[in-house]
This record gives C-alpha cells, sequence and structure tokens, in this order.
C-alpha cells in the first residue's frame, strides 16, 4: 500500500510530460559547463569503464576532456570550425606526440558508444526533440514518473521512457551514408548499428545497397535522474534487449 501510495504521490506531483519539458528546457540553458563524466559502458558485451574532466560551450560548440582514468592524463580539444572538424589528441603515451583525428576514428571510438561531440546535453536534447517531432502521442505514452530518489545526497525526480517495441529491422544503404549518418537518420545509436553488424568493422564501412541491420529506437528503456535544482538529467541509464547499455553519470557540475 505505502509504495503504492508513493508513485501516485509522485505522478500527482509531476506529470511525465511536465517533468520531460523541465528537463528539456534545463538542457536547452547549458551554455558553458564545467563537470565530471563517468561513463559505464557495454561494448561488445564487454563493460568498460572511463571518467573524463569536461569543458565545454555550446555555441559555438568547444569541447575539452580529460581522461582520469583509465589513462590519466590524456587530452583532447573540439573546436567547430577549425582543424578542418578534427579532434586534437593528447595520447599522454607514446610516441608523446598530439594526433589530429577525425570524429569517429576507431582509435578514438574502440572503447566508446559515443563521439566526444556528444558529451554534453546537446546529443541528448536534440534526440529527444526529434523522437516527440516524430510521434508526439507515442512518445508520450512512453513516458513515466516514477518515485524520487536520493543518490549521494543529491535529491532527483525520476523520469523514464519504456519502449515496449524496442527490436531491430533491416535497412539497405543509401548513396552517401554511412553507420553514423543512418543512425542520425532513424534517430539511434551508430554504435548499436555496429555492434549486431558483424561484418561492419567501422562507421565508413557500408556500401550503396548493402542491407543491414538497425535498432528501430534508441534504446528499450532510458531512466533519467533529474536534479531538482537545474532539471538537467545527471543520471541516465540506457537499457536495450540484452539488458544494461550505459550509465552516464554528470558530478561536480560548475
Amino acid at each position: 500500500v505505502l509504495f503504492f501510495s508513493t508513485t501516485a504521490h509522485a505522478q500527482h506531483l509531476h506529470q511525465p510530460k511536465d517533468l520531460y519539458f523541465k528537463m528539456m528546457q534545463g538542457m536547452a540553458n547549458v551554455r558553458t559547463a564545467r563537470y565530471v563524466l563517468n561513463l559505464e559502458e557495454r561494448v561488445f558485451d564487454k563493460k568498460i569503464e572511463c571518467s573524463y574532466i569536461v569543458k565545454l560551450q555550446a555555441k559555438p560548440q568547444k569541447i575539452y576532456t580529460y581522461l582520469i582514468n583509465p589513462n590519466p592524463g590524456a587530452e583532447a580539444l573540439y573546436v567547430e570550425g577549425t582543424n578542418s572538424g578534427k579532434i586534437l589528441v593528447n595520447p599522454n603515451s607514446f610516441p608523446y606526440v598530439n594526433l589530429n583525428l577525425p570524429v569517429n576514428s576507431m582509435l578514438l571510438r574502440k572503447s566508446h558508444q559515443y563521439t566526444m561531440l556528444q558529451l554534453g546535453f546537446s546529443y541528448l536534447h536534440e534526440m529527444l526533440g526529434k523522437y516527440l517531432a516524430k510521434d508526439s502521442l507515442d512518445f508520450m505514452q512512453s513516458l513515466s514518473v516514477k518515485p524520487d530518489i536520493i543518490v549521494d545526497n543529491r535529491s532527483y525526480h525520476v523520469l523514464e521512457i519504456n519502449n515496449t517495441r524496442f527490436g531491430y529491422t533491416k535497412y539497405t544503404v543509401q548513396k552517401g551514408e554511412n553507420v553514423t549518418s543512418i543512425a542520425k537518420k532513424l534517430l539511434v545509436n551508430d554504435h548499436m548499428i555496429l555492434e549486431v553488424n558483424s561484418n561492419i568493422s567501422d562507421y565508413d564501412n557500408v556500401k550503396v545497397g548493402q542491407v543491414i541491420i538497425v535498432p528501430n529506437s534508441f534504446g528499450k528503456r532510458i531512466v533519467f535522474y533529474i536534479d531538482k535544482a537545474t532539471h538537467l538529467p545527471f543520471i541516465q541509464t540506457i537499457y536495450d534487449d540484452k539488458g544494461f547499455y550505459t550509465k552516464i553519470t554528470f558530478s561536480s557540475f560548475l
């Protein structure tokens, strides 16, 4: 009885639609930020954890990362409109020379689901906005509010997306497309496409007419822990058909 009363109380105070729009506005308000980013990712069925110090500016986009672990001291810098769109990398390891790498370079992404440009809130904000625009009724029906929760002495609202129709389908590659552009077009995670197609070795390794397998959504279930003061989703956990997929945690946010 207590559980159902608590759940009903949380839903009464915060309707899913209202909480969603508060979160979207919170993300839209971020112009500059500095924070510690902790990532837990399932990459080719192996769990990988890493932590960064991140400094960003939304427009024009500037992102700096300093790796805390597993390779302390490695740095990367992206500045929109410079360096031919490449990321300047100080690997802090042999041969100790700076590298200029494309955003989707497998040297950068071999152990990550996301690109450096997706480490802030802009990517999530854009993706959720497109899901709403695509099918507002279905999207809103997938939202639900859970009881508030406290993590590390911080209180959060909890918003969930549950996609009961999550699955995979076939897609025929069109002229000029790569894995990332296909994922952007379909509103899905490009790394997920890479994982379910063993014959694709990197994000550019597709050709016109090739039939590939793609997910029909970004995830089966996504849970947002939304900070009550800023309405920012400081903790985001994504699940696919196998279970846990990603956990993103923002801390020391300034």
